[in-house]
């Protein structure tokens, strides 16, 4: 198995690093360094008070925490830390709830990915070649 290494500084005294709660998950934790509660069809940003480096050709997703969003509606703006964005990292999540969502200092709020990613060239051209679903867009699968 490839082992690539994310060095993480933290940027506060309550900021809290990164970790896998098992050897074998695909995401890490993220946990937040403060207390917020964030009211039903509200959203608030949170600065997780951490800032990173890892190797060009990767990108860290940030990703919503399953039960957040099945248990209470919490959902997570997407994210994408590139790799040589030094700064610190923010979340906003988002309460699709009926009732107030309480997240307290080190609770996990999100969850890292680390992804490869290539490095992609944009080429203009005048023509296309021919696919099976051709321009058919949004709906063009059925139900």
């Amino acid at each position: 198995m490839k082992e690539v290494v994310i060095r993480f500084k933290r940027l506060s005294e309550r900021a809290i690093l990164p970790r896998f709660s098992f050897s074998d998950d695909a995401c890490f934790d993220v946990f937040s360094p403060v207390d917020v509660i964030i009211a039903p069809q509200e959203s608030e940003i949170i600065d997780l008070e951490i800032a990173s480096e890892f190797p060009r050709g990767y990108e860290v997703v940030l990703r919503p925490r399953s039960g957040m969003g099945i248990n209470h509606g919490i959902i997570v703006h997407l994210g994408t830390i590139d790799s040589g964005y030094r700064g610190s990292w923010m979340v906003r999540l988002f309460n699709l709830g009926k009732e107030n969502y309480n997240i307290k200092k080190g609770d996990r709020i999100i969850q890292g990915a680390l992804r490869e990613i290539p490095r992609v060239k944009i080429i203009e051209t005048t023509s296309l070649s021919l696919s099976e679903r051709g321009e058919r867009g949004l709906g063009s699968t059925g139900r």
